[in-house]
């Protein structure tokens, strides 16, 4: 079980590694939309891991696997992390953008916050 204090703390480094990462591209620069996709990131890193570990699933979810060091709560934090940006933007906030546009910055708040999920814990 990940204490709640660690939780948010991690979920503060994939929003900041988002931030970052989005800062590169000229697209999420504009209107704010690095801020809202960091924002998506660390909610839906919070809430993911917040539920598996109130709910006891936390050690049953990550144990790694055989070949890589990847587990089930590796790749739903990166779902979580992902689901939540591409509605805060496609839904929300972006709604007129393309569609590649909007999956693209989620797709890469997913990937960060599974890597950050991989690396710290």
């Amino acid at each position: 079980m990940l204490p709640l204090n660690h939780v948010l703390l991690l979920a503060g480094i994939s929003a900041v590694v988002v931030i970052a990462s989005l800062s590169l591209w000229k697209w999420s620069r504009q209107h704010y939309r690095l801020i809202i996709a960091s924002l998506a990131t660390f909610l839906g890193f919070a809430a993911w891991n917040i539920l598996q570990s109130n709910n006891g699933a936390y050690e049953a979810l990550n144990t790694d696997w055989t070949v890589t060091p990847f587990s089930l709560s590796d790749a739903s934090t990166g779902v979580w992390a992902f689901a939540f940006t591409a509605i805060a933007l496609g839904l929300l906030t972006e709604r007129e953008q393309p569609a590649w546009c909007v999956i693209m910055a989620a797709g890469i708040a997913g990937v960060l916050a599974a890597s950050v999920h991989i690396i710290l814990v």
